[in-house]
């Protein structure tokens, strides 16, 4: 189509959006926000694609794209945000008159009145008429200047003829359920967009499940020519299969199926973390990304401003960069590394590149871009933090590529990184000087040409101040810092960790474990590293009795030698293929359960989800009282809250004071936590509505006393501080007391009942008596024992009294320690 028949057309949607705010007196930034999809800062292309069919349902698919597009270079931004869409809406505004305003909306008319003779029309004829139609476009002034609206309603009739008509011949050659499944997918690809934020994005009421016709929806919306036999043909396709609805996992490995079919185990119960190992998926997505300089998710993250303002200042004065915080200095480096040299990475990479494509048939979309064959571990001790790159890369480099703010290599040497440090998302930017022996990076390196592993690792030096400040740490620690989902530990020596190991597997938790540090030359005979930290790839049932981990090794080498190893006799040939077992030793390995157990020390969690939203505050808390927070949620759901302390790498110190968390529905308490460690959190299923979280903190070695509050779920939360509600916890623990079912009656008197309860989880407990018997109860307590026990106000000591008349209870609350407790308890009483 002529370049300038194409402005004329993007020039009248915008009119008519315009005017359908005008007429209908909708704020934009209203209009837009409803088909921003959960978690998204602006609205995607298959966003204004249903906005714009919904206004202006005869408008062409094709040239609603073009026009996203254009919005899309105008404003250089990957999305359009309510603000873009309202600046738009007022330049357009500003360029019509009254009456141009006020007219009836184009795209709303002619094609329900085409006539049969119309239809009769041959398309030779037709192409006259749109070539008259093109040449008086070309006379109008592009859109930047004072656009007026021409007539343009025969060229739209005439447009959804020729359609109608394609159509038809379509129908004669209809495309397989195979071919349209691979479109769907390429589309998809080629646009770098994920099938699941699609699959969410047609998901009205958000449950995960798509009924048939919220599914041919999305199909029309991405395969802009499927005609009605087709889209019938493919849903009774997928659909055969299911009930009545498909789930967001069942469609993706729709997507992922091809002619090569993988024989299954029945009943099997697999994992499959990995989303990007299946080779069945290398023909039906491409890898043909376009990796924007530089992307800005949000403006308001911390020192996210600063850099694009220095960014852009040094590429218009062609400037080099030195970061002034973290120079390449020893100090920088750390006293143990020595007989190092500092170089700018153009120095020893021949045309370096941020991001390389893998030539591997295992991987497709962004996997093939960032994989954990990477990493490349050189004389830095840091294996905790390149397990949990592996399994992000392995798993979710989507997550990874979020993590950058630059995404090409730069000739002036700035490169910033995103990571949410002590639970505060922000911009940590470095110059691209590496610590290098002998003209090679001295640490953790790319493959080839590749730096982005070099620039991750350096963000996270600088956060703790040198290189040798990251030697050795906590997988769990990194996962969040690059997620800001809330992680956990499990330890395998915990009675319970087989059952929750399959709870994790079930939330497709993302995890990192830790061998033992302990006897180093008999693991070495074994293929496993002591005291190492390896990635889990994915847990499954070989047969009835065997539970199988796999596990990759960040150095890609060195793999298992027992059973159910590479080399393995236990394996038949079948299992093989099945398992796809090869003799590479590429550090990738299976073991049993069993051995898991007997060679490894914990598990590292992290509760990441798809689509799930962060935010979070800074607050400065009071060492004496409890904080009170009030939060409004909106979307019903599973939410995280959680408190972040200061790394206790800043603090000089190897402990974290010990942290209350506490959630109430009214006077009820729902859930609680607490935890002397980084992060104190809890989870829950919520819905609509009001609720109160409590926290204490008791700092010991902290000298700011303050911690991030954070939320993490399906939606955004309201959180405000405010003040105290008096006997919240008096109340909510009375309830439980209340309920306890451990109370018992006294001798000779069962209407007369105690019970005593101490609740390590929540921090709390409480000692109980109810006066049911129709006399009065008099009573004497003296706890002879309260090691990790103390009575709250307005009890002191160790001594209670209680008075009840029938009718009545009496509940005394206690603090409870985080380290365990012990007590005793003596108590003479009268019934009168």
């Amino acid at each position: 189509m002529n370049q300038k028949l194409v402005n004329a057309s993007i020039m009248l949607i915008l009119q008519d959006l315009c005017r359908y705010c005008k007429q209908t007196k909708k704020n934009p930034r209203d209009l837009i926000n409803c088909y921003v999809q959960p978690g998204k800062k602006g609205m995607d292309v298959y966003g204004f694609l249903e906005m714009v069919k919904k206004i202006l349902p005869f408008a062409q698919n094709e040239m609603i794209e073009k026009t996203f597009s254009f919005i899309q270079q105008r404003f250089e931004y990957q999305q359009i945000t309510s603000e873009i869409f309202e600046e738009l809406m007022k330049k357009i505004e500003s360029q019509m008159t009254n009456q141009e305003l006020f007219q009836q909306i184009n795209f709303k008319t002619n094609c329900q009145n085409v006539s049969e003779q119309q239809k009769n029309i041959q398309i030779s004829n037709q192409s006259i008429q749109v070539n008259q139609i093109q040449n008086q476009h070309e006379k109008k002034p592009i859109f930047d200047q004072n656009f007026k609206q021409s007539d343009y309603s025969n060229y739209n009739s005439i447009q959804q003829l020729k359609q109608n008509i394609s159509n038809q011949v379509v129908q004669k050659c209809n495309r397989s359920e195979i071919e349209l499944i691979k479109t769907f997918s390429t589309k998809l690809n080629n646009a770098n967009i994920s099938i699941i934020d699609v699959f969410n994005k047609f998901d009205n009421n958000k449950d995960h499940m798509m009924n048939q016709l919220e599914f041919q929806k999305m199909i029309q919306i991405v395969i802009k020519d499927i005609n009605e036999y087709e889209l019938k043909t493919l849903t009774q396709w997928v659909f055969k299969e299911q009930n009545k609805e498909l789930t967001t996992f069942q469609f993706k490995k729709i997507c992922e199926f091809q002619e090569q079919v993988i024989p299954v185990v029945p009943q099997s119960n697999i994992m499959e973390s990995n989303y990007f190992e299946n080779p069945a998926n290398q023909k039906i997505l491409q890898s043909n990304y376009q990796f924007q300089e530089f992307y800005v998710s949000d403006y308001n993250l911390v020192a996210m401003k600063e850099f694009v303002q220095k960014y852009q200042q040094l590429k218009s004065q062609n400037q080099l960069y030195i970061d002034p915080v973290f120079p390449p200095n020893q100090q920088s480096l750390g006293a143990r590394f020595q007989n190092f040299q500092w170089k700018r990475i153009p120095e020893f990479i021949q045309n370096p590149k941020f991001f390389v494509k893998e030539n591997t048939i295992n991987r497709f979309g962004i996997g093939k871009w960032i994989t954990p064959d990477d990493l490349q571990q050189g004389q830095l001790g840091d294996c905790y933090f390149l397990a949990s790159i592996s399994s992000l890369g392995n798993r979710r480099p989507d997550l990874l590529l979020e993590t950058f703010v630059t995404r090409t290599f730069n000739p002036q040497g700035l490169y910033g990184v995103k990571l949410c440090i002590d639970g505060e998302w922000k911009v940590i930017g470095i110059d691209d000087y590496i610590p290098t022996y002998y003209n090679k990076p001295a640490f953790t390196r790319g493959k080839d040409q590749e730096i982005w592993v070099m620039v991750i690792e350096k963000a996270w030096a600088k956060v703790f101040g040198s290189y040798e400040n990251i030697e050795a740490g906590f997988p769990s620690e990194v996962l969040r810092t690059l997620t800001g989902a809330p992680t956990r530990s499990l330890f395998t020596n915990d009675e319970k960790f087989i059952e929750d190991l399959e709870s994790c597997i079930k939330n497709r938790c993302i995890m990192v474990c830790s061998s033992k540090n302990e006897n180093k030359q008999q693991y070495k005979l074994m293929g496993l590293i002591s005291g190492h930290a390896y990635t889990v790839l994915k847990i499954k049932d070989v047969n009835a009795n065997t539970k199988l981990i796999k596990l990759r090794n960040p150095w890609g080498k060195e793999e298992w030698k027992g059973d159910w190893s590479n080399q393995s006799q236990m394996w038949t040939p079948e299992q093989k293929i099945q398992f796809k077992i090869t003799n590479n030793n590429d550090g990738v390995f299976y073991m049993s359960i069993k051995d898991f157990l007997k060679y490894f020390d914990d598990l590292s969690v992290c509760y990441v989800k798809e689509g799930y939203q962060y935010q979070s505050i800074l607050v400065q808390s009071n060492n004496k009282k409890s904080e009170y927070f009030s939060i409004q949620i909106q979307k019903p759901g599973c939410y995280y809250f959680t408190i972040n302390q200061k790394n206790v790498r800043f603090e000089n110190s190897n402990n974290y004071s010990p942290t209350k968390i506490l959630l109430f529905k009214g006077d009820c308490l729902i859930n609680g936590n607490f935890k002397c460690e980084r992060e104190c959190w809890l989870s829950s299923d919520l819905e609509q509505g009001l609720y109160t979280l409590v926290i204490k903190t008791q700092w010991k070695f902290s000298k700011t006393n303050k911690y991030t509050l954070s939320s993490y779920g399906p939606a955004q939360v309201n959180i405000n501080k405010i003040n105290k509600i008096p006997n919240l916890l008096q109340q909510a623990f009375l309830q439980l007391a209340r309920k306890s079912i451990k109370k018992k009656g006294y001798q000779k008197h069962p209407e007369i009942k105690q019970a005593y309860e101490f609740h390590l989880k929540q921090g709390y407990g409480f000692y109980y008596v109810e006066n049911l018997s129709g006399k009065s109860f008099e009573s004497k307590v003296k706890f002879s024992q309260m090691d990790g026990l103390k009575l709250r106000k307005p009890y002191r000591g160790n001594n209670l009294e209680i008075k009840l008349s029938e009718n009545q209870e009496f509940l005394a609350l206690l603090s409870v320690s985080n380290s365990g407790y012990a007590f005793g308890v003596e108590e003479q009483y009268v019934v009168k």
